[in-house]
């Protein structure tokens, strides 16, 4: 196996306990996002400690930036300067976002395999693709010619038997069809199949998904700029507001031309992030942090005030005792 397979196994054994506890599809699909949500939950805690260390620094950076605005260079340093002095690396919030692509293209391999993720309960053994290609044989005529050609060539030499597998959510469709082969839950709301893709089926019920998709990316974005309005860099306005445009429609488009499974996986974990946002923003409230911060720095201008003002009475204490000597 290369290291994507040996990658996936566990995460696939995640799916399969979750499938061999609730012997529902779509159920086994919520409890896949929730515990992957919890595994990556201190890395998003992270994230957020870091956006908190921003915000502390953004009054002080304003102040360098009013203090050397005109000599960009000259900011830059004393910028980098105070990032070490405060030990802050500014990209430390992006781990988090990094992880999410990996178990996106994990959750998709895993639903495009559903005979041997899900149904088989086997975990990339020669026998899942052997059981696989044995249901191919079962429905042949009713599969793409792509895929009768790899069939027949399996026939020809059992030892490519594990290419099947790149197929094998056609060959589960045309199996389910024939009442072959079933996957508990594989009936959204005893709709449409998880299985099935939106983009083969347009005037149908599965083209919920994408909508539902879209409709809660854009929720999940709105909510959080709206919590964490005050870790937003307002130089960086325009891109994040288009993000929040953008990434939904990403989501809508992906959501269509992949099977439905993995919009349903994308939708869960979409209202968990609203979940896990709101719950960040309790534990680490960046507003509340900020005031903090603004309230230490005018009692640091007072306190300089003062010093200052004392420095000045004494010296003019110093002069006129001088005067007074005279």
């Amino acid at each position: 196996m290369d290291l994507w397979s040996y990658l996936i196994v566990p995460f696939a054994w995640i799916m399969q306990q979750c499938m061999n506890l609730l012997n529902n599809y779509a159920l086994a699909l919520i409890a896949y996002a929730l515990i992957t949500k919890i595994i990556i939950f201190p890395l998003s805690m992270k994230q957020q400690k870091s956006q908190l260390n921003m915000v502390r620094l953004r009054p002080y950076q304003d102040a360098l930036k009013k203090k050397y605005g005109n000599n960009q260079e000259r900011y830059n340093q004393e910028l980098q300067k105070l990032y070490q002095r405060e030990g802050i690396n500014p990209m430390g919030s992006c781990l988090p976002l990094l992880i999410q692509l990996p178990l996106i293209l994990l959750i998709y391999n895993i639903v495009r395999h559903p005979l041997t993720y899900v149904h088989y309960n086997e975990v990339f053994t020669r026998n899942a693709a052997q059981r696989v290609y044995e249901l191919a044989l079962q429905v042949k005529d009713s599969l793409g010619e792509a895929v009768v050609k790899v069939v027949d060539a399996i026939a020809a030499a059992p030892d490519t038997v594990s290419k099947i597998s790149d197929y094998e959510l056609q060959i589960y469709n045309a199996a389910s069809k024939a009442d072959l082969v079933s996957i508990p839950g594989d009936k959204l709301f005893g709709i449409f199949s998880l299985s099935g893709t939106p983009s083969e089926d347009f005037w149908s019920w599965m083209l919920l998904i994408p909508i539902l998709a879209g409709v809660t990316g854009f929720i999940t974005s709105w909510f959080s700029q709206k919590l964490n309005a005050a870790t937003q860099d307002p130089s960086a306005a325009g891109s994040t507001k288009m993000m929040t445009y953008m990434m939904p429609i990403i989501s809508v488009f992906f959501c269509y031309s992949l099977n439905c499974a993995l919009g349903w996986y994308w939708i869960i974990t979409n209202v968990l992030s609203i979940a896990q946002t709101y719950i960040l923003h309790k534990m680490y409230d960046p507003k509340k942090a900020l005031a903090e911060v603004e309230a230490k720095m005018e009692q640091e201008k007072a306190k300089k005030k003062e010093k200052r003002s004392a420095a000045a009475a004494k010296k003019a204490a110093a002069i006129a005792a001088s005067k007074k000597k005279k």
